[in-house]
């Protein structure tokens, strides 16, 4: 996968547990930060909502612009899952699923939008980390949000 490094956890530690790094950002200097916990010591959270279907239909509402996307070789939270979370906010569709490309003219993955200012999109060749996977089809995707517009077709 271009983009994506396997062992970025291992910088992130690296950088985290320098000194000068814990000062500037006025963390613990006497711990071992990890990039992600391997051992089995419970995390301490408080469960989200089972759905946020709720929270973006009340933001489109609202007249904000969403934009929802999925890279669509997630492991962890699946197109389809996205997809089936999208159709719960049953809005009209104002623009039909359609390829968007990158500018070298690849497909970048696939794009609808509806009525209210929200869009969903896909990543081609893309995991979780949408940036880390597809960063310059992620970029496409940021400018087109700031912009206002849906990526090229």
């Amino acid at each position: 996968m271009a983009g994506y490094d396997p062992c970025m956890e291992y910088y992130v530690e690296a950088y985290l547990n320098t000194g000068e790094v814990q000062e500037a950002l006025h963390a613990r200097t006497n711990t071992n930060w990890l990039a992600c916990p391997r051992t089995s010591v419970p995390f301490h959270y408080t469960p989200g909502p089972v759905s946020v279907v709720p929270t973006i239909r009340r933001l489109v509402e609202r007249g904000l612009s969403i934009w929802v996307y999925s890279g669509d070789l997630d492991s962890t939270c699946s197109i389809t899952s996205t997809r089936y979370s999208v159709k719960d906010l049953n809005l009209p569709v104002t623009t039909p699923w359609r390829a968007w490309y990158t500018p070298d003219f690849e497909v970048g993955g696939y794009v609808q939008q509806y009525e209210g200012g929200f869009t969903f999109a896909s990543v081609r060749g893309a995991g979780h980390l949408v940036p880390s996977y597809q960063p310059e089809r992620a970029l496409v995707l940021l400018y087109s949000f700031l912009k206002g517009r849906l990526p090229p077709g």
